[in-house]
């Protein structure tokens, strides 16, 4: 018998929350169709009835207590849950509606006994494949225990029902796009597959899709030109896969795309390498960063590399600096950066007694202090 504290599988929670009429804004439309409010929280009319269905899951998952005021909180918790299930597909997107900000899903339910074996056999493939995590208990006694059970929530977090064989907050990221100093593009998002794509059908297309933008906010003539020249080379781009290994990358144009998991501008880093049209190539391996980021946490190594750099057209190790190039998308997995900053809050620096040598005169202070006009202190 199920214990009545056990956190429920997401999927048939939702669904019955979305039968159970108690939310205002959530309903059923049409045979496996139904609406979610999703009003932006820096709106002033946001009510708390406007939140009230990813304040359900906050508490039902146990997020509350993590946090008990964050209503974009609840809403990022909520939104990863619903992209990790493959039986929930958003039909309409009206969450920049002026009067009604909503969006309306499709439940995909299994046609028959085959599917729905399939499915759970998919799902306990998923368990089996936690290489990582394993390791990760392993070397707990290499870390503290706010980290331990950090990466404890990445299991925790998983909806292992029928059809949930995708990930977790493993694919929150967060997206940049630049042309040269221009950023034209930056964008939160939680998808175990994204597209990057210029000039193609996007019906063709699979995953959470990324369009390029047009060049009409530049202002230099010969910036326009080049870049239009890259862009029209991009037709399927790039997809990128988030799985529980890592990040990977699949380059399906003739347009060269190099990638770095670090700034290629720095010393001492690996070389950043171009990926090969049509094969799948690992970006980001969590199994190494994790192991990187326990030696970083012990002082054993330095600041693990998690940023992906991606260089569209151009190649990245040429000595111009990152900012110089026409066309960079910047992929940050927020796991990691919050990890990364865990592990520095309690101790962790990448600087060392040996490459610190600090240059202060006696009196610096003072001078400081005199020159801000700031009270001195006897």
């Amino acid at each position: 018998m199920q214990s009545t504290n056990a956190k429920p599988q997401f999927g048939p929670w939702l669904i019955e929350q979305v039968e159970s009429g108690q939310y205002e804004g959530l309903s059923m439309i049409g045979h496996d169709i139904f609406r979610i409010p999703w009003k932006h929280n820096a709106r002033r009319d946001l009510g708390d009835a406007d939140v009230k269905i990813f304040k359900e899951w906050a508490i039902v998952s146990g997020k509350i207590n993590e946090y008990p005021n964050d209503k974009a909180k609840w809403k990022t918790n909520f939104r990863c849950a619903l992209h990790s299930l493959k039986n929930f597909e958003m039909l309409e997107d009206h969450s920049k509606d002026p009067d009604d900000q909503h969006k309306i899903y499709r439940i995909i339910r299994p046609q028959n006994h085959q599917e729905i074996q399939s499915a759970i056999q998919s799902a306990e493939a998923v368990q089996r494949q936690l290489p990582f995590i394993a390791e990760v208990y392993n070397a707990s006694n290499h870390m503290s225990q706010d980290m331990e059970l950090e990466l404890l929530n990445l299991v925790e977090t998983m909806d292992l029902n029928l059809h949930a064989v995708d990930q977790w907050n493993l694919c929150d990221l967060e997206i940049s796009i630049n042309y040269r100093r221009t950023e034209v593009l930056k964008t939160r998002l939680c998808s175990s597959l994204i597209h990057f794509f210029y000039q193609c059908d996007p019906s063709e297309l699979r995953g959470e899709q990324i369009r390029f933008p047009t060049t009409e906010c530049l202002i230099d003539v010969k910036q326009i030109q080049y870049t239009k020249r890259i862009l029209d080379s991009i037709q399927r781009g790039l997809q990128l896969e988030v799985n529980q290994y890592g990040i990977y990358g699949f380059r399906q144009d003739k347009c060269k795309v190099f990638v770095s998991t670090s700034d290629p501008c720095e010393i001492q880093k690996p070389e950043p390498r171009k990926l090969q049209q049509n094969y799948k190539e690992q970006l980001l391996s969590f199994d190494k960063y994790i192991r990187d980021l326990l030696d970083f946490k012990e002082n054993r190594g330095g600041s693990p590399d998690y940023t992906i750099y991606l260089c569209f057209g151009e190649k990245l190790h040429d000595g111009k600096p990152l900012e110089k190039k026409l066309i960079t998308v910047k992929v940050v997995p927020l796991i990691c950066r919050e990890l990364h900053e865990r592990a520095q809050m309690e101790g962790a620096s990448s600087l060392r007694n040996d490459n610190v040598s600090l240059q202060i005169s006696h009196n610096s202070l003072y001078d400081l202090i005199n020159s801000l006009g700031l009270p001195s202190v006897e």
